[in-house]
């Protein structure tokens, strides 16, 4: 990465953002709207984008301390979940940007809902569609509300995990509209396992069917403070994943238009699977889990102690560690969690008091040169953003095959440079080690680059290829006196490639007429040397037709 410029910045956005309602336990961001959950069981709804807050206290009617245990907001920011905990066990509110009041959900009284799937493709401000909630006890639910009605359209129970039941800590949903009707695809962790779930229809159906197949999943040994998955969303949809488990970060891209299935007929979305060993972030001293994470376009951003360690998700390297400004009544605790906010492009840090904004700028910049580094030629190429950044991985390209002796493949590669290496530097190279064809491949390869301006470039490189083709074609002749009959032999390909390099070239190049001029004489002057006592001087190439 460029060392002079960060890629993430870390900003105070809020300093006292709990507005005395008890310390912050929990946060989500949606749409430039951040929601805290406090101890004391309020929940605090900052809207940044028309400059607007207001709190509401869940705790009303419950005897004893209550806090809030998980906030959920929805990518517009509209709809918000919230999970409060207390003396008389857990409850799930709903409540909608434009009500006064929460709605309690009572037929999850009792069940702690760890996650939250919205459905991204389908929400709106006035409907959440589908979503599913994931519970403490390995259960999930469907829920839709409309708010123009108050309260929730319905609640079903979905599935539950039988055979090793775990909490469901975290949940992603993709849905596509395809022919033959809504196609749905769900990923869930728990502390130890990530599963997935697809099938078109309803969702009802889709997870009813799983009673008469196996459910496809990952297992991961280890333990870790809070199992997290995230999606990377790009045009709404997403592309990449990533799962913070107790082994490392399980991640991979996300192709929906794949077809790929596994043997019990789900769909196979996920490509490019990999493993980031928790070791590669430690110095060598003893390994330190993150205890939550984000997930950017390149990078993960890892929350470890009272830093983030931003590591590139391709190189696997560590570009910037994040410092945050931290009050002395925070420091106890210190940074609790991270979360993202997918439609502002924005990332959030927060402790018991404060928000922190960490903001990325042009984080694509430099990952032309991670995947040169990583000789991973074609995406280096697409993510090039000048010229000259293209000229280095062609150079790196022409320079790995000309060490590999090919050549022909080398000199197609310098031909596409234009300023890194000059074109006397490449002649040269092919010049000292004696291999005209791969000096004329080069040649026409950088005909092929210039425009019709050029006009002196054109004449003095067509004039050097059609020396080079001359005196191909007349060692061909003198090396195989059979040459001119034989119509299969290398002679003959070369001349028509000639021709063609002739027809097809500049108007500034050899007209076609001389060069026909001086095959006729070349071929005559084969038959002459073939008779007795013919002609044979000029050395061991005979006579050159340079022009």
């Amino acid at each position: 990465m460029d060392q002079g410029r960060q890629v993430f910045s870390v900003d105070l956005l809020e300093r006292y953002a709990s507005k005395n309602r008890g310390m912050i336990t929990c946060m989500a961001a949606g749409n430039d709207v951040i929601v805290l959950g406090t101890s004391k069981g309020w929940i605090i709804r900052h809207d940044f984008g028309v400059g607007s807050s207001y709190d509401i206290d869940l705790s009303v009617g419950r005897t004893g301390e209550q806090s809030i245990h998980k906030v959920f907001v929805d990518p517009g920011g509209s709809h918000c979940i919230a999970t409060v905990t207390g003396v008389g066990g857990a409850e799930t509110f709903y409540t909608h940007a434009k009500w006064p009041k929460p709605r309690v959900l009572s037929r999850l009284k009792g069940l702690l809902v760890n996650s939250v799937a919205w459905n991204r493709q389908q929400i709106t401000e006035v409907s959440t569609k589908e979503i599913i909630l994931g519970t403490q006890d390995g259960q999930l639910f469907e829920m839709a509300v409309d708010e123009k009605d108050k309260r929730e359209k319905y609640i079903k129970f979905l599935f539950e995990l039988e055979e090793l039941p775990e909490a469901f800590m975290a949940l992603q949903m993709e849905t596509a509209n395809i022919n033959s009707g809504m196609r749905y695809y769900v990923m869930a962790v728990t502390p130890t396992r990530l599963y997935s779930f697809t099938g078109i229809g309803t969702l009802e159906s889709v997870f009813a069917s799983y009673k008469e197949r196996a459910v496809h999943f990952m297992e991961l040994p280890g333990e870790i403070p809070n199992s997290e998955l995230h999606f990377f969303i790009k045009q709404r949809r997403a592309v990449h994943f990533a799962w913070l488990s107790g082994t490392g970060i399980y991640h991979g891209g996300l192709n929906f238009g794949a077809q790929h299935s596994y043997p019990n007929g789900d769909e196979n979305f996920v490509e490019s699977k990999a493993l980031l060993d928790y070791s590669k972030l430690s110095d060598g001293t003893e390994i330190v889990k993150p205890s939550s994470m984000a997930l950017s376009e390149y990078h993960f951003l890892l929350l470890i102690g009272n830093k983030v360690k931003v590591v590139n998700r391709i190189s696997e390297q560590i570009i910037e560690e994040l410092q945050f400004d931290i009050t002395a009544d925070s420091a106890s605790r210190g940074i609790i969690g991270l979360c993202s906010d997918a439609s502002a492009g924005l990332f959030y840090a927060y402790d018991q008091n404060s928000i922190f904004q960490v903001s990325v700028i042009d984080e694509g910049r430099d990952m032309w040169k991670v995947y040169l580094d990583l000789k991973v030629f074609a995406a280096a190429l697409a993510n090039c953003r000048d010229p000259l950044q293209r000229d280095q991985v062609y150079l790196v390209q022409a320079e790995a095959a000309f060490a590999d002796k090919e050549y022909l493949r080398a000199a197609s590669f310098y031909a596409k440079i234009n300023y890194v290496i000059s074109f006397e530097e490449v002649t040269l190279k092919f010049i000292s080690i004696n291999e005209p064809e791969a000096l004329r491949t080069f040649l026409l390869r950088k005909l092929d680059t210039l425009s019709k301006d050029d006009k002196c470039q054109i004449t003095m490189i067509s004039t050097w290829a059609t020396e080079l083709y001359l005196d191909k074609i007349n060692r061909l002749l003198l090396e195989d006196d059979t040459a001119i009959e034989n119509r299969n032999s290398e002679y003959h390909s070369v001349i028509q490639e000639f021709r063609e390099h002739v027809r097809h070239g500049q108007e500034d190049r050899v007209a076609e007429a001389v060069v026909e001029e001086e095959v006729f004489v070349q071929e005559e002057d084969a038959y002459v040397r073939a008779e007795p006592g013919g002609d044979n001087g000029g050395g061991e190439n005979g006579r050159r037709y340079g022009g």
